[in-house]
């Protein structure tokens, strides 16, 4: 299946915000909820499949208009899988103008905070905009790997309780302390909070009835507490964990704090014995809305490197058509040679654009792209692939700049070094280094952006084992080239390189 040239690289949390239609892998184990595998013909159709992300800080969804990480996705939680730690994002206030995001992991049985990271403040998210708050972040979030990587992270499921009484917002509710009594039922459990009370029931039983009165907020300068209710649940009851969200009311002069987390055990819930790590599953092409296929595609588990370390699997965002259409080109390469083998872009150019206003042609358009999700998924199925895990190099370019940087990053068996286009692997005494000159995108791009001395590296993958490197490059941004132009290049340093 053949394509468009790509006309650049098109990141950015704004993309992802707005609702429009990140790839980078951690070490850990499951891929993102996987797409059901391709069915044949006559089998069931596709269905749609919301994202979940299988770790605090992994970030391995490709929507086909940029990135969305964990960090984006606020209303996220995840337990340890030995029960023992919480970890969600904190929420600013909802009448902060700026967003912000803080890691946040908490020991169940204490609801104690053990570790925190701040990948972005308010302050931050007004001076880094689109990909460079992205890179930030994602730059933070690898500082923050080390810390969790002792655990195997498993999703909370989430249960959100319903919209808020009118007054819940109103300097009424602050004024007249008003502390509502909100209940959820889970099954054969119901749970219940009012101020400062929560109460546990199993199968018409109470388990649990308990004053916590240390979980008022009261803010400096106000002569009040600000009410709280309970705003959502997380729940596993595996492994018997509650995680509570509470909403607060404010007024102007006191004005609504943060959403707060509080972790609880489920009581005579015992939890089961750590599991293993598992395997990463097989990479696949979704979709997440019933009749808006072509418009909310996504890719989960790259970019990956088969089993025998032969091949390289990678998904790029690139928008094509006059109307800059968003698009997900999947990719696979040798990393030997940097040879393309497989390429798949999944919508022709200004597929989307010449259907909006036409329901028929859009759901013939759609029928057209879940045929294409199964020719995807059914080649992705038959390499085992393994999640290459994404490296953290410096410096991390987060502003415009009219001269890429020396970035370096170093590992026990290699030293990289990359420098206005050209890239030096050391590998140690008795290895020759590996010296090249990296090419630009292609002939599409615009000249001024291929510049040597305008390059970087945005993200550097690797497998250690088999000694194969995936670069993905970014040009600085000026007057002549607005916007960053990405590419990728894939290289094996065994048997002294490519």
């Amino acid at each position: 299946m053949n394509g468009p040239p790509m006309h650049g690289w098109k990141l950015g949390l704004a993309c992802v915000l707005a609702g429009a239609l990140l790839t980078s892998s951690s070490p850990f184990a499951k891929a993102a909820t996987p797409q059901a595998a391709a069915a044949a013909p006559g089998e069931a159709p596709l269905q749609p499949v919301p994202w979940v992300l299988s770790h605090p800080l992994r970030a391995d969804v490709l929507f086909a208009a940029g990135y969305s990480a964990p960090w984006l996705n606020a209303r996220s939680a995840w337990v340890s899988s030995d029960g023992k730690r919480v970890a969600f994002f904190a929420r600013e206030s909802p009448e902060a103008e700026r967003i912000s995001r803080t890691l946040v992991v908490k020991d169940v049985d204490m609801d104690a905070v053990v570790f925190e990271k701040v990948l972005f403040s308010e302050e931050e998210s007004v001076q880094h905009s689109g990909s460079n708050l992205e890179r930030l972040a994602r730059a933070r979030a690898q500082e923050a790997l080390s810390q969790l990587e002792q655990y195997q992270w498993k999703p909370l499921a989430h249960h959100e309780l319903p919209s808020h009484e009118r007054e819940f917002f109103s300097d009424y509710c602050f004024e007249k302390q008003l502390h509502p009594k909100r209940s959820v039922t889970l099954g054969d459990l119901k749970l219940s909070y009012q101020e400062p009370r929560v109460q546990f029931w199993r199968r018409g039983k109470k388990v649990l009835d308990r004053r916590v009165s240390s979980w008022r907020v009261r803010q400096e300068g106000c002569t009040q507490a600000s009410p709280s209710w309970l705003n959502g649940v997380f729940v596993s009851r595996e492994l018997g964990v509650v995680l509570l969200e509470l909403g607060f009311c404010g007024m102007d002069l006191c004005s609504e704090p943060p959403a707060a987390f509080h972790a609880l055990r489920i009581p005579s819930d015992k939890p089961r014995a750590e599991q293993p790590p598992g395997q990463m599953g097989t990479p696949s092409l979704g979709y997440e809305t019933e009749g808006s296929v072509a418009r909310t595609l996504y890719v989960t588990g790259l970019p990956a490197i088969s089993k025998d370390g032969s091949l390289v699997a990678l998904a790029e965002v690139f928008s094509d058509g006059q109307r800059g259409d968003p698009n997900l080109l999947l990719t696979v390469r040798r990393p030997r040679t940097n040879e393309i083998v497989w390429r798949f872009p999944v919508l022709e150019s200004g597929e989307v654009s010449a259907v909006k206003k036409s329901p028929p042609q859009s759901q013939e358009l759609d029928t057209k792209v879940l045929e294409r999700i199964r020719q995807a998924n059914d080649y992705l199925a038959q390499t085992q692939w393994m999640p290459l895990v994404e490296q953290t190099i410096q410096p991390m370019v987060t502003e415009s700049c009219q001269q890429g940087p020396t970035q370096k990053l170093q590992l026990p068996e290699l030293e990289l070094t990359f420098s206005q286009g050209h890239l030096v692997l050391k590998q140690g005494a008795g290895v020759p280094p590996i010296d090249l000159n990296l090419p630009g995108k292609g002939s599409s791009a615009v000249a001024a952006c291929q510049v040597p001395s305008k390059s970087f590296l945005d993200a550097v993958y690797m497998d250690e084992r088999r000694r194969v490197v995936l670069l993905r490059l970014t040009t600085c941004g000026d007057e002549a080239c607005p916007e960053q132009d990405g590419w990728f290049y894939a290289l094996e340093t065994r048997s002294g390189g490519p």
